[in-house]
Order: structure tokens, then C-alpha cells, then sequence
């Protein structure tokens, strides 16, 4: 393509105004049926996914098309056991699921989950001693909040929902990029960091290995749901920006991202229609039969070498800080 697009918001990570647009796209994973455009800042390479939704809309697309209307409260408990223990995080390294901040939680610190999705975050960091805080756009999840007895506010931080309390960590685990105006909210959680209080944030990586390699077709456009998608220097130049520094960086590629990405090339996309791959059919028994135990081993032999490569193309790209999600711990400028 590379039309100008004038449209396009001002760069949130460099303030520039000049925009091309490098593709246009709908929702190939829900079915939302409208058509957007990615468009790229030509100072500094931030892209952005236009035309950018509103915080009033999100409630409404989310609860609409996002999957998460099931959800099995039991199996959201059993997960969140053990999350500090050695073995969960060998496991999770194995996996590349420690790109979650609720892991960094400590005994007695109040930690606020934003977009803590079906609140197993919030457990984890309870089960780790600390007070877990949510907020969730997804109206879907006031229920298993309820359920879980946990603090969730059905909307946005910009609400003021926990007036006078104050965090010793923010986690926004793969939600920046799902913010219409992120700038907004860094402003805002500054005014509700304690003393010594950071933020962790992971979000996907434009100049990742599988971006690099899938291009168009890389799982995390994610389109409309993701609204900006950053590289490591863009988002250090709009935290710059909004007065943070990041005190560490790295990426980290979960196993699962990767499986997802080519089972996700096999399909052709159509405009408002769900692919099969991101559909959970809670309805399927799984067949216990002899003869289906022997093909589902089978099967687990022949892709354990197809993990194991997974697995280590994606921890070398980790360490090479070419994996899939970035990773950040930011802290205001002024409390570094």
C-alpha cells in the first residue's frame, strides 16, 4: 500500500503526525466484521491500528466477541496453586509463560491486575501473599470475579474505582497494546504508584522473529483488539514521553504463541466469520477407548521433536531479544 494516511492519530511514541498505511485487515480470529488499516509512523516506526476504538466501545466488542462467557471456575483454582513454587517456574520458562508480572508479587503488597482477564492472575498473586486489585473491560468477567470473591472493576482505571488506595505493583500483562489512549493511562497510574512502586508490562514484538517471518499473517496484528503495536525503541520513546524510564527489558516467546501461529496459517481468513482455531468447543469428549489412547500417544510422539524445536528457536530468539512478546519494568523518571 504505502498511502499516506492522514487520519492517523498522532504518534504516541514520538509525537509525529506523518503515517503510512502498510495494510489493511479485519478480526480473523472472533469475526468482527469491519475493516481496519495498520498504519506505521514514518519517523519512528510505532504502528498503530486505525481507526482507534474508543474506551466507550471496548465494553461492547469485548463482551461480543471475545471468548470468555465459559469459564471453569475450578480450573481457574487449580492453576493458581503453587505459583511461587520451583517447579512452576521451571515450568514456566520451559513454556515462556513468565512473561506475567503477577509472579514478581510479594507478601503484603497490594498489586492492581489491568485487564486481568479470567482473574488467575489475581489468584496467582494472592496465593503469593500479596492483595490482588482488577480492572476488566470484558463485562463477561464480572461473574467469575463474583465468584472468586475478588476486588474487579467492570470498566476502565480512568474510573477511579479504588479511591485513596495506593500500589506497590501495576501489572498489564499483553493489555497496552489493547489501550486506546495508553499515554492516559501511564499518566494515571503514576498518581497511584506507592512509594517505590513499578510497572510491569508485556506486549507484543514487531521486530520479532515470527513478526519478521509471518508478516502479515503474524497472530499478534490481532486486529481490531490490538490498537498500537511496539518494538522495544518505540516504547521506549513513548514512556520517555509520559515520564518513565524502563529499568529492565527483555522478550520472552510463550511455547503456545508459536503452535497457535502455524496452526493459524492453514486457514484462509474470511470477514466476519470466526476461525476454528480460536473457538474453544467446550461440548468435545475426549474418547477413552483403547485404540483413541494408542492415536493420542502416537500423536504426542511424532510432535514432541516439532516442541522441542519450538522450544529452542524460541529460547535462542528470546536471548537474542528477538522473541515474540517484550517484556518491561518501568518506574517514574523522578523515583529511579
Amino acid at each position: 500500500m504505502g498511502q499516506w494516511d492522514d487520519s492517523a492519530p498522532e504518534c504516541i511514541a514520538c509525537g509525529g503526525r506523518r503515517h503510512s498505511v502498510i495494510r489493511e485487515g479485519f478480526d480473523d480470529r472472533y469475526g468482527q466484521p469491519d475493516l481496519f488499516a495498520v498504519s506505521q509512523c514514518r519517523d519512528c516506526g510505532q504502528i498503530v491500528t486505525v481507526p482507534r476504538l474508543s474506551d466507550a466501545a471496548l465494553p461492547a466488542l469485548y463482551a461480543t466477541y471475545y471468548p470468555r462467557k465459559q469459564v471453569a471456575i475450578k480450573d481457574i483454582v487449580r492453576e493458581s496453586r503453587a505459583a511461587g513454587s520451583t517447579l512452576r517456574r521451571i515450568l514456566r520458562w520451559i513454556h515462556g509463560t513468565n512473561n506475567q508480572g503477577q509472579y514478581l508479587a510479594r507478601p503484603g503488597q497490594r498489586v492492581l491486575d489491568i485487564g486481568c482477564g479470567s482473574c488467575l492472575s489475581l489468584l496467582e498473586a494472592k496465593s503469593l501473599g500479596a492483595e490482588p486489585y482488577g480492572v476488566e473491560a470484558d463485562p463477561n468477567v464480572e461473574w467469575i470475579a463474583r465468584e472468586l470473591g475478588l476486588r474487579v472493576h467492570i470498566g476502565s482505571l480512568l474510573d477511579d474505582p479504588f479511591p485513596g488506595v495506593f500500589f506497590d505493583l501495576v501489572v498489564l500483562n499483553q493489555v497496552i497494546e489493547h489501550v486506546p489512549d495508553p499515554a492516559a493511562l501511564l499518566n494515571r497510574l503514576r498518581t497511584i504508584l506507592a512509594p517505590g512502586g513499578r510497572i510491569f508490562l508485556s506486549f507484543p514484538n514487531t521486530r520479532s522473529l515470527w513478526c519478521r517471518w509471518f508478516g502479515p499473517c503474524w497472530i499478534n496484528w490481532h486486529i481490531p483488539y490490538h490498537l498500537h503495536h511496539f518494538h522495544i525503541d518505540s516504547f521506549s520513546k513513548f514512556a520517555t514521553r509520559c515520564g518513565f524510564r524502563i529499568e529492565r527489558s527483555r522478550t520472552l516467546t510463550p511455547n503456545l504463541w508459536t503452535s497457535l501461529q502455524f496452526r493459524a496459517v492453514k486457514y484462509v481468513p474470511v470477514r466476519g466469520r470466526a476461525c476454528p482455531i480460536w473457538q474453544a468447543d467446550l461440548s468435545v469428549k475426549v474418547s477413552r477407548g483403547f485404540r483413541a489412547r494408542v492415536n493420542r500417544f502416537l500423536r504426542s510422539f511424532v510432535r514432541l521433536p516439532v516442541l522441542v524445536l519450538i522450544l529452542g528457536v524460541n529460547r535462542i530468539a528470546d536471548a537474542l531479544n528477538l522473541g515474540d512478546s517484550i517484556v518491561v519494568i518501568l518506574r517514574p523518571r523522578e523515583r529511579m
